[in-house]
């Protein structure tokens, strides 16, 4: 394994260092859950950090709701930068602006709850003289400071098309969850603040399935520092295994 830049050596030696055969991550271990607008609403990034490391994430249970079905998951961020130029030299310098983060969700449509549903997951609300329970027994529900109840209805049980309700003018919040096929955790953060700008459903008559796509954009992403894998070090030799020897290949070792 290579790591190290006087060690570049492409016909024997990997790139990077540390990294392990076989233990990688793929879709089926990426989890988007639903759940309160803020971490604030439940505790606050530690407690949430704690209650989804929490042995078999039982706490966590209370907390988020993971979205089945889903095909799509994009995630972008955008910043802004204003270059200026001076008099004088050719020379400009960049001046860093505002960031704008957004996800876009695909979903068949398969059995249950829409996906708007879904995203609303935790929200208890009155529509008119109608309450509309919670998709899961949480402790969240009630924490939630703004307790909107809604005029113009999203739809009824279990699904929600109608994005005009006022419903939508309610954030949320999402959990993206990363482990590898080992099933150790890399990685979690929680989108905040999260709105609804655009819903569509498509099919065709000769579809045999129906999708459900959202757009989503959110006031901040913040990393939940879980109890996870370890920064994986380039300079860790032996994580990956040993490489061919040049002596075995035939190739002089110029390596420094």
């Amino acid at each position: 394994m290579a790591g190290n830049f006087s060690d570049w050596a492409p016909y024997t030696n990997y790139v990077q260092s540390g990294l392990v055969d076989g233990r990688y991550v793929n879709a089926g271990f990426l989890m988007i859950a639903a759940g309160p607008p803020r971490l604030a609403n439940i505790g606050g990034m530690t407690a949430f950090a704690n209650a989804i490391s929490d042995g078999n994430n039982q706490n966590a249970n209370q907390i988020v709701l993971p979205i089945g079905v889903l095909q799509n998951f994009n995630l972008s961020h955008n910043r802004q930068f204003s270059r200026i130029f001076e008099l004088g030299s050719e020379r400009s310098y960049f001046i860093g602006g505002r960031t704008v983060g957004q996800l876009a969700l695909g979903r068949v449509y398969y059995h249950g709850a829409s996906l708007l549903r879904m995203l609303y997951a935790y929200y208890e609300d009155i529509i008119g003289t109608t309450t509309v329970p919670p998709m899961w027994p949480n402790n969240v529900s009630d924490a939630n400071p703004n307790q909107h109840d809604v005029i113009i209805a999203p739809g009824y049980e279990n699904i929600y098309v109608n994005l005009a309700s006022d419903l939508f003018t309610q954030p949320i919040g999402l959990l993206m969850y990363i482990r590898d096929i080992n099933q150790e955790a890399l990685g979690a953060g929680y989108f905040e603040a999260c709105v609804i700008p655009n819903h569509s459903i498509t099919t065709d008559a000769q579809g045999v399935l129906l999708q459900e796509n959202v757009g989503v954009q959110f006031e901040r992403m913040v990393p939940v520092n879980i109890s996870q894998l370890s920064l994986i070090s380039t300079t860790d030799q032996n994580a990956g295994g040993a490489s061919l020897s040049q002596d075995f290949l035939g190739i002089p070792n110029t390596a420094a």
